[in-house]
């Protein structure tokens, strides 16, 4: 039985004729009606025909010149302000799934002047006016105007003002260790039975004394030692310490590495559906702040501009925080570059470590991902190694030989990463193929089709886009209670399932054409709690099978294997920081399949993703008017 109920809007005969009428005029699919009619109902007549280009604010796939073609069906003109200032959102909402928080003016207009068939100057215009409406912010740069969805702009300048503040917290307003630092880390010594060197002594030491540290460094570096010294310090002191991730997988791995109760940052600020305002929020806020001395987040790399803007939002003055990363793996998967420029503003106490500790002679996986980072070529022993190659030229080949490999191995210990979405190595033909492998069609497995896909019961999936009002249901048990410190068993209903989530298709319904999915369902390490969140039909895009997934939707994992096609790919993606990003997510074993000479031309390209993002110099600039 399903555990969530049925879905609503599954078929066209669902729609009301005048709304499937009107939209397939139009020339949209029964698919987009369906969803349509979902979001908005009968409005969808009045709303498509006030302005059709709210399409395009809910649907970006259907992407400019369809929905303004529809828009010219009608009667909306070449230059109606409408039709500017949507293509004008269009254009600039593109570089923001592209990360960047905001774009230069001329960029910008030179990519809605491929849009629209006007002078750039009617564009200027329209830009102008949004700036005055409050939608646009414009502000000056070394390149020129920079132009922000003023939500952006404002959560940059936000993040900036708070951590400057935080920073120059003086060490007398924080709450004092209840003895000498280097008493209580012969302590943490002594109990743990562990020996630490002269550079984690002066990184917890450090990060003990100021208000805002950056701790950054790659694998085997000693990230995971220190920070268990600084929580053990700062309890031993009776502080209270927020461990914090930005995503569910990342914050697994902090309990399972260092034993210590953690969750998302989106659970830590209460993240919940406010149904006065109709839209997602943070419980914890300025008014409501968080009742910490200290907060920790790992995987700082994997947090944006908004969530950054958030979480410092909730942070109280004179509150310790310590934010942990490795600068060199790939930014976030949403707008910004945060831990980047926080540590290229050179304003912050900021702690580099560069001594491998955890060398594990055996492991190749660890010395080979710092000699990537350094920008030397991989190394491969002859033997028994856990950092091989598989060298092969063609991509078929390659694509056959991983399936070949994976035959060998559980689904629950193997993640295979490529670079791109699209062709033979790409995660779309290669979920198709590893799909036959993992799981292939039985009798007693309940199928559903969809588009190009077929989704199947025990499919491994992803999220991929944000949903803040997808529902679920979890039933959890585990020696982690509500509130993270006794045992315990906690059911709860919540919203919001985020984009690079994974689980598991646990149950199909083909007369609704729904899916029921499990996500944290332990598919890497302890059972900490599982999630059922049921797709309507409407809602089946926002899934993918995840047999194969891309390095960036990888970030914040670990897997106790890698494999990775190696081949040709479009260099603006085959960088260093992505093969290198690649590698470090594997635990125990990597495997490389296709021509190492690839691989050492992605050690070579060392173009590190651009990303137009003014954080780092509103940082600067925050601390130069502060002194």
């Amino acid at each position: 039985m399903d555990p969530l109920g049925n879905a609503k809007i599954t078929k066209i005969s669902q729609v009301t004729p005048e709304v499937t009428w009107f939209l397939r005029e139009l020339g949209l699919s029964d698919y987009y009606i369906i969803k349509i009619f979902a979001l908005v109902g009968n409005n969808a007549v009045g709303m498509t025909k006030t302005d059709p280009y709210w399409l395009l604010d809910e649907f970006s796939r259907m992407g400019f010149k369809n929905v303004d073609g529809m828009a010219q069906k009608l009667g909306i003109g070449q230059d109606d302000p409408r039709r500017l200032k949507a293509c004008v959102r269009f254009a600039l909402a593109s570089y923001v799934s592209e990360g960047h928080t905001f774009a230069p003016l001329e960029e910008l207009r030179d990519r809605c002047a491929s849009y629209l068939d006007l002078s750039p100057e009617k564009i200027e215009d329209a830009i102008e006016t949004m700036t005055y409406e409050g939608i646009l912010h414009k502000a000056s740069g070394e390149e020129g105007e920079r132009v922000y969805f003023f939500r952006y702009f404002m959560a940059e300048s936000r993040v900036a003002s708070r951590i400057t503040r935080l920073s120059d917290s003086n060490p007398r307003e924080l709450r004092k260790i209840i003895a000498s630092p280097n008493a209580l880390i012969r302590k943490y010594e002594e109990t743990n039975g562990i020996e630490l060197s002269e550079e984690q002594r002066r990184a917890v030491i450090s990060s003990l004394a100021n208000g805002v540290t950056v701790i950054t460094g790659g694998p085997g570096t000693g990230k995971t030692t220190i920070l268990n010294a600084i929580i053990y310090i700062l309890e031993e002191s009776g502080q209270k310490v927020a461990v914090t991730a930005p995503t569910g997988r990342a914050a697994k791995r902090i309990m399972e590495t260092g034993g210590h109760f953690a969750q998302t940052v989106h659970r830590l600020l209460e993240y919940y559906y406010d149904e006065t305002r109709k839209a997602m929020a943070f419980g914890k806020n300025s008014e409501d702040s968080l009742d910490y001395d200290c907060v920790i987040v790992d995987e700082a790399s994997m947090m944006d501009i908004l969530l950054c803007d958030a979480l410092l939002e909730a942070v109280r003055e004179n509150t310790r925080l310590i934010l942990v990363g490795d600068k060199d793996q790939l930014p976030s998967v949403g707008p910004g570059n945060v831990l980047g420029d926080m540590i290229a503003s050179d304003c912050l106490n900021t702690i580099f470590l560069n001594r491998i500790y955890r060398q594990d002679e055996e492991s190749d996986i660890v010395t080979n991902a710092h000699r990537i980072n350094h920008g030397d070529y991989p190394v491969f022993r002859s033997g028994n190694s856990d950092f091989e190659v598989i060298r092969l030229d063609s991509q078929k080949d390659i694509r056959q030989r991983i399936c070949d490999v994976i035959k060998s191995l559980d689904l629950d210990n193997v993640q295979v990463l490529t670079p791109v979405k699209k062709g033979i190595l790409g995660t779309g033909e290669l979920n198709e193929e590893l799909q036959k492998v993992f799981n292939p069609p039985e009798s007693d497995k309940e199928e559903l089709k969809f588009g190009k896909k077929i989704f199947r019961e025990g499919d491994r999936v992803m999220q991929i886009k944000n949903d803040y009002q997808l529902s679920y249901k979890r039933e959890r048990h585990d020696r982690y209670g509500g509130d993270g410190t006794q045992e315990g068993y906690l059911r709860e209903d919540g919203k919001g399932i985020f984009n690079g989530e994974t689980g598991r298709i646990i149950g199909i319904d083909r007369e609704a054409k729904s899916i029921t999915v499990a996500f944290d369902d332990d598919s890497f390490g302890r059972t900490w709690g599982r999630r059922f969140a049921l797709y309507e039909y409407s809602k089946l895009d926002e899934l993918e099978q995840a047999f194969a997934v891309t390095v960036h939707k990888s970030q914040g994992s670990e897997y106790p294997v890698v494999v990775i096609p190696v081949t040709w790919f479009p260099p603006m993606l085959a960088t260093r920081s992505l093969i290198y990003t690649a590698v470090t997510r594997g635990k125990s074993r990597v495997i490389l399949v296709g021509n190492p000479d690839y691989l050492n031309a992605m050690v070579d390209n060392d173009r590190s993703e651009q990303r137009y993002s003014g954080l780092k110099d509103r940082i600067i600039n925050a601390e130069f008017y502060r002194t």
